[in-house]
């Protein structure tokens, strides 16, 4: 099922989020605005879903009381695999800290003043970006749904094969025929859905 993607966008300046309002609109893409980052804050503890998009997170830099750095630093900790890109949006003079937050995890960042036309084309690469994310996500749990399905022998043999050993150094080992590592291999397999 594909959900249709969101911007979170979280600036104090009120023109700013004006503009970027009628903007997004304008293309029928949702955005939900926060005037601090108290505010978002406040709205994703209240309701974490928002954090599980598809979509991105726009935060501006500098913001009165909590900064977009210390807004991206929550974030890190309270959901380190996040699915939406975080994208800052700053003025002149921040370039050695956007070197900081593209190293620590921020997807991109905007110059301002940023045109419409650039701003909708990188919300677009976010939104990809967000898909690629979500689909890493879903196979994750899918592989360790499979992996959890495993009995306590089959996790034991499991490991032994991830270090290259052969079926019968796997019984000599675990005290079992080679016939039995051979069907619990198997089974392996088949819980995992994987060839080899």
């Amino acid at each position: 099922m594909n959900q249709v993607p969101y911007v979170l966008f979280v600036d104090d300046d009120a023109g700013m989020a004006n503009s970027m309002k009628f903007l997004l609109d304008t293309e029928k893409i949702t955005c939900h605005h926060f005037a601090s980052g108290e505010a978002f804050l406040e709205a994703i503890q209240k309701t974490p879903a928002l954090l599980k998009g598809p979509g991105c997170i726009l935060l501006d830099i500098r913001m009165h009381t909590v900064s977009g750095l210390d807004v991206f630093e929550h974030l890190k900790k309270i959901n380190p695999n996040m699915v939406m890109p975080v994208a800052f949006i700053t003025g002149h003079g921040d370039v050695p800290i956007v070197t900081r937050v593209l190293r620590e995890g921020a997807h991109d960042f905007m110059q301002k003043p940023i045109s419409g036309e650039d701003l909708l084309q990188r919300i677009e690469n976010y939104f990809q970006e967000s898909d690629i994310r979500l689909a890493k996500d879903r196979h994750y749990h899918e592989v360790m749904e499979r992996v959890d399905s495993l009995t306590g022998k089959e996790h034991l043999i499991m490991q032994h094969l991830f270090e290259g050993e052969a079926n019968k150094e796997i019984a000599e080992k675990l005290g079992n025929s080679v016939r039995t590592v051979e069907l619990r291999r198997a089974a392996i397999y088949d819980k995992l859905k994987v060839k080899s």
